[in-house]
């Protein structure tokens, strides 16, 4: 027995002397001078495959030692597991986006030769018409105009939307009526359930939804036709009566954010950077998700919207046809990969459907 209490010991210290000399190496590698280094074209994909699964290592081995700060299992493994390929693909994708016009008219208005250096030089912080120190996305592209919300009238989408909107709520209320079949809690890209918030998807990452999709088909129809729709993170997007979503911000700007309000009563907001706006039934809103964003809705209520994505009008046919295939090859990092896997299986919801109907 003392033999056994003796090992368990040791195993115990050594696991935590990993963890600990993991950390080191992290932060060693995460120095600025270095990762510019390690991050250069020809050693990108291998320096995020090692950073990559030093990091699944030490989530691995908080989450055995039940740390309060591990993540789920599919987490770490995402990471201990990420692809030599993937990565070369995503480089591959960077150096055709760091030659589209858009990117090189932002380089040279923040000072940058290179996106590979974007991780390192603090470019939210830098002046200029296209930075904001509450825009920092995971990936930034230089050259989109940095602005929170954005005239509706601006865009020719938003009137089809707006149109349609008594199709689309009534579509919306069948789902309701049969319990919110279809709806599913939210899950963060960190494999976290954000209580209050539940959502139907028609896209994401990509990928229709056929029997979502099946079920709103007039929904479906008005989305697929209408100009620059982006289809990565589509859906009816429900949040609880008192509920909260916390800031995050979306993974990429060049993308504007719309939102169709379909059941809103007053005291629910949007906080986008510095700025703040509420909904008003059949109403498009629409802003950059870049920007750090938080939801409240303080109502009685439940707030649902259509959620839709659509390319930046900075940004040419040629521009978008890039930035599709630099998309496809970064949701293939480690927490995309989690993400898309929790959207694709069916969960449970905690959606308020019966007050939602008494009050629709």
């Amino acid at each position: 027995m003392a033999t056994l209490f003796w090992l368990s010991g040791v195993l115990v210290w050594a696991a935590v002397a990993l963890s600990t000399a993991l950390v080191v190496l992290g932060a060693i590698l995460n120095r600025p001078r270095v990762r510019r280094w390690l991050e250069q074209p020809a050693r990108y994909p291998y320096s995020y495959v090692i950073g990559y699964r030093v990091i699944g290592w030490v989530l691995a081995v908080r989450r055995k030692l039940g740390s309060s700060r591990a993540l789920s299992g599919e987490v770490d493994y995402a990471f201990r597991s990420v692809k030599l390929s993937h990565l070369k693909a995503l480089r591959d994708v960077l150096v055709e986006v760091d030659r589209l016009p858009c990117v090189e008219k932002g380089k040279a208005a923040l000072g940058l030769l290179s996106v590979f250096e974007i991780p390192t030089r603090g470019v939210p912080r830098i002046p200029s018409p296209y930075t904001h120190s509450l825009q920092y996305p995971p990936y930034y592209l230089p050259g989109v105009p940095a602005r929170m919300f954005y005239d509706p009238a601006e865009f020719e989408w938003v009137r089809p939307l707006e149109t349609a909107f008594p199709a689309i709520r009534q579509e919306l209320l069948r789902v309701l009526k049969d319990d919110g079949a279809g709806f599913g809690g939210y899950m963060s890209e960190g494999n976290q359930r954000l209580a209050g918030w539940n959502t139907f998807n028609f896209f994401f990452y990509g990928r229709k939804f056929e029997e979502n999709c099946a079920r709103c088909p007039e929904t479906t129809r008005v989305l697929e036709s209408l100009p620059r729709f982006e289809r990565d993170h589509v859906m009816f997007s429900a949040l609880n009566p008192h509920a909260h979503i916390p800031p995050h911000t979306g993974p990429m700007n060049g993308i504007i954010r719309g939102h169709l309000a379909l059941v809103a009563h007053p005291g629910s907001f949007i906080r986008v950077g510095s700025e703040q706006r509420t909904w008003e039934e059949g109403k498009v809103l629409v802003f950059d998700d870049s920007f750090e964003h938080e939801v409240w809705n303080h109502s009685d209520h439940v707030r649902i919207v259509l959620f839709m994505n659509f390319w930046h009008p900075c940004l040419s046919a040629g521009e978008i046809a890039v930035l599709e295939r630099f998309r496809t090859a970064y949701e293939m990092s480690p927490l995309s990969r989690v993400h898309a896997e929790n959207q694709g299986q069916p969960r449970g919801h905690d959606l308020v459907t019966n007050r939602q109907l008494e009050h629709a």
